[in-house]
Formats: C-alpha cells, sequence, structure tokens
C-alpha cells in the first residue's frame, strides 16, 4: 500500500513539474531563437521551390511545366499514364525531377530536424513548448511576430551587404 502512494506521490510531482516548466514564461531571446530556425526554414524552402520550378522550366519535354503537371497528376497511374501518351524519355525526366527534389527535401528536413534539436540554436523542448504555446497565447504570437519581422530585416541587411560587397569586388 505504501509503494502506491509513494508511486502516487511521484507521478503528482512529476506532473506538477511538467506544468510548471510549461508555464515559464518564454523569453524574447527564446523566441529569437525559435524565429531564426523559421525563418532559416521559410528561406530554404522558397529555395527548394524556385529550384524545383527552374529544372522543371528547364526541360523542353516538360513544355513550361504543362506536361510535368500532367506528368505528376497521373503519376502511378498506368492507365492516365497511356492515355496522356507519355514517351520513355518525358517520364524519365519527371522521374528525374521529382528524385533531385525529392532528395533536396530530405537534405532540407535533416538540416531543419538538426536545428531544431540542437540546444545552442533551439533545442527540441524548446521548440515544443514555443509552438503549443503559439498556437494560443495571442500576447505570444505578437511578440514573435515582431521578433521575426526584425530577424528577417536582419537577414535581408546582411544578404543586400553581401551584394554590395559583391559587386564591389567584381570592380
Amino acid at each position: 500500500m505504501k509503494r502506491k502512494w509513494m508511486l502516487l506521490l511521484v507521478m503528482i510531482f512529476g506532473i506538477s513539474v511538467a506544468q510548471a516548466q510549461d508555464e515559464t514564461p518564454i523569453t524574447d531571446e527564446e523566441l529569437k531563437k525559435y524565429a531564426l530556425v523559421m525563418d532559416f526554414a521559410d528561406q530554404e524552402k522558397l529555395k527548394l521551390k524556385e529550384s524545383y520550378n527552374a529544372m522543371i522550366q528547364a526541360e523542353e519535354l516538360m513544355a513550361g511545366g504543362k506536361r510535368f503537371k500532367e506528368l505528376k497528376e497521373a503519376a502511378g497511374n498506368e492507365i492516365k499514364l497511356a492515355e496522356l501518351k507519355v514517351t520513355p524519355e518525358e517520364l524519365d525526366v519527371f522521374n528525374k525531377i521529382e528524385a533531385y527534389n525529392n532528395e533536396n527535401i530530405a537534405t532540407f528536413k535533416e538540416a531543419y530536424t538538426g536545428k531544431i534539436k540542437d540546444k545552442e540554436q533551439l533545442g527540441a523542448g524548446l521548440y515544443n513548448r514555443i509552438n503549443k504555446a503559439l498556437k494560443s497565447d495571442d500576447e505570444l504570437k505578437t511578440r514573435y511576430a515582431t521578433i521575426l519581422e526584425s530577424v528577417k530585416s536582419e537577414r535581408a541587411g546582411l544578404e543586400e551587404e553581401e551584394a554590395d560587397d559583391d559587386s564591389s569586388e567584381g570592380q
């Protein structure tokens, strides 16, 4: 009987500690870490999309993307592919583009997950805590939006400086 009470007390204590951690206020510094990782993710997703679209546009057989879209919609369906009269060359190009894109996505996911797990950059616990809090805390959402805009502005300024440095080196 004593064991059951001890176990119950340990469980209650554990739950209380977990709730207390959730109630710890999230600092601006923690929000900035989160914003840096989210900005990284947004920028990488944009690069992935641009790269994917550029590959599609560059392939003559994909007819500016029109044929690619048809193949994408019919992918895996032999009847639809036959109806579209897909050539082996078109299918080969389509598969190469998709494989390359999937490889890029996997690389991105690995880097993104690495940043989340890295305690120096963010940490999984903090990521989860902030992510959860942002769903219900309007004040935190406002603070985060302000910090994210600041992070984006800083990045844009650095990119501008790098572009200026690159153009001055070429002169």
